[in-house]
């Protein structure tokens, strides 16, 4: 008995298209597709350049002062 269980997207890309198709990627946190960094912390992805805001560490400690002030 042989199951008929579907190639994985990207086989099936490379055998319709070629081996140069990329597969699409999407960020598991906010679904955007083909994001050009993922960001990672502890092995696990916590976002990519849609959904994670950058802040440097001196406006990030100004910001903070403000909080207390």
């Amino acid at each position: 008995m042989m199951i008929d269980i579907p190639d994985a997207p990207w086989i099936r890309d490379a055998e319709l298209y070629g081996e140069e198709a990329e597969p699409d990627i999407y960020c598991p946190v906010c679904n955007e597709e083909n994001p050009e960094h993922f960001y990672v912390q502890d092995g696990e992805i916590i976002g990519c350049d849609n959904c994670v805001n950058r802040i440097e560490p001196y406006d990030w400690h100004e910001r903070d002062d403000e909080e207390y002030d």
